[in-house]
């Protein structure tokens, strides 16, 4: 979904190697979609400066912080969050991931979302993310988004 009607994610690949695919052993738990391009955030070098308000949604962890929605208060059971990163590759961008934290590893779990922000959670379609996490032979690949 997208704000704009000319912002679309139809077509574009989630990113596909051993780190993205549910069993090997590299799994890393996550599934990122690149977009398009850049987002309305600034430029993607430039660090967001609004330490007042970001401390307002701030999650400390061990590792780091994440901003956004506290994991914790997460009503779903499976526990997958979308995220968009706040440094490093993917920031300024139209990139977004699907992070299965609850069923991470314990040892990962939160800390998955270490330098992102969670936007939402997963409300239902868990076996479909489940089929694309064992997608081995091509990149899972949006057919279909609309707007808001």
């Amino acid at each position: 979904m997208s704000i704009d009607p000319k912002c679309t994610y139809n077509q574009c690949e989630f990113k596909h190697s051993p780190q993205f695919v549910e069993g090997s052993p590299q799994y890393r738990w996550v599934h990122t979609l690149n977009g398009l391009g850049r987002n309305a955030v600034g430029r993607p070098t430039e660090k967001i400066i609004d330490t007042e308000n970001l401390q307002l949604c701030c999650n400390a962890i061990y590792g780091g912080t994440y901003y956004g929605m506290d994991f914790k208060n997460i009503p779903d059971e499976n526990g997958v969050v979308l995220t968009v990163p706040l440094t490093g590759p993917g920031r300024g961008s139209t990139s977004f991931s699907i992070v299965r934290v609850g069923e991470s590893p314990q040892e990962w779990k939160e800390r998955l979302l270490v330098n992102s922000a969670v936007l939402g959670y997963l409300e239902s379609g868990i076996e479909t993310l489940r089929a694309m996490a064992r997608q081995k032979s091509a990149p899972p690949i949006v057919v279909k988004s609309g707007s808001f």
